[in-house]
């Protein structure tokens, strides 16, 4: 086996525990099946992770250094409210909540194995899945709270109001992963937008 540099090997080691993960499950993977996807021997593998579920959180958090990035560079450019129309900001919402989406859904697969595997699994996952959570909230809090400082929004609380939106959105998501097909993110950006948007535009919008 030709060297490798540590952190290309390390996501070597992560696209094969993934790949193996969305084969088998969790509980039916073994340190074992992911060495052999990855060609390398158990040693190797210990040098970068205590055990499975150590390579599991790994997985899961590459989730949450993509929401981050997001988070840390989505810059919010907006019109005054009266230059817009309702129908405009809908359409600017969605293409806010689609990039968003995007970020999250970028692996699809890791999202089914979460949804089958992850929840209850264990404490130390459930505060990743706890901290993807609050990270997304936070996405949507900073817009909201953008945009109602211009006029876009009604006065709210953009906390509470962007956990109602995620968790609606969540559950949306959910709901169509549970299905094994393919999930329209355009489609539930684009009602999640709609829904949401004409419950929260001010006056100021015409209309």
């Amino acid at each position: 086996m030709s060297y490798m540099r540590a952190e290309s090997r390390q996501r070597q080691i992560l696209r094969c525990a993934k790949k193996v993960f969305a084969e088998r499950g969790f509980h039916a993977a073994n340190i074992s099946h992911i060495c052999k996807e990855a060609g390398i021997g158990r040693g190797t593998l210990y040098q970068y992770f205590a055990n499975k579920k150590a390579v599991f959180a790994a997985v899961i958090g590459a989730t949450l250094g993509r929401v981050q990035t997001l988070l840390d560079s989505r810059p919010l450019e907006v019109p005054e409210p009266e230059a817009l129309t309702r129908d405009q900001v809908v359409q600017w919402s969605a293409r806010r909540l689609l990039r968003l989406l995007e970020v999250v859904f970028e692996d699809e697969a890791t999202l089914r194995i979460l949804l089958r595997e992850a929840v209850g699994l264990d404490v130390d996952i459930e505060n990743i899945l706890s901290e993807i959570d609050n990270r997304i909230i936070s996405v949507v809090e900073r817009d909201l709270a953008a945009a109602m400082k211009i006029g876009i929004v009604r006065d709210l609380n953009p906390r509470i109001t962007a956990t109602l939106m995620v968790g609606a959105v969540e559950k949306a998501a959910l709901t169509a992963l549970r299905s094994d097909e393919p999930v329209n993110l355009e489609e539930l950006a684009l009602e999640a937008a709609r829904l949401h948007g004409t419950g929260t535009l001010s006056d100021r919008v015409p209309r």
